[in-house]
């Protein structure tokens, strides 16, 4: 996110992929934050971005009777080679 003379350029997306989950996405880190009474949609939401390539940063976290999970991805470009070199 840049500020520029207290204007602030949004660099994410916010995607509502139920009723009761949300999205916040940035371009290589994202939070998902659902209701703590459906619990199940959380961890259907993250076990469908960790299958695209992201990975859960840390532990759950909630306030306000949400529940909030951050992943982070590594652009394609900067994801280490698994080649092996030698012999």
């Amino acid at each position: 996110m840049k500020v520029n003379h207290l204007r602030v350029k949004k660099d994410y997306n916010s995607v509502k992929l139920s009723q009761h989950v949300k999205v916040d996405m940035g371009f290589t880190y994202c939070i998902i934050s659902c209701s703590k009474h459906r619990l199940p949609d959380l961890v259907n939401a993250v076990d469908g971005y960790v299958g695209k390539g992201w990975s859960i940063t840390s532990g759950l976290t909630s306030d306000d009777g949400l529940v909030f999970q951050a992943l982070t991805k590594v652009p394609n470009n900067e994801k280490p080679s698994n080649n092996k070199k030698g012999v």
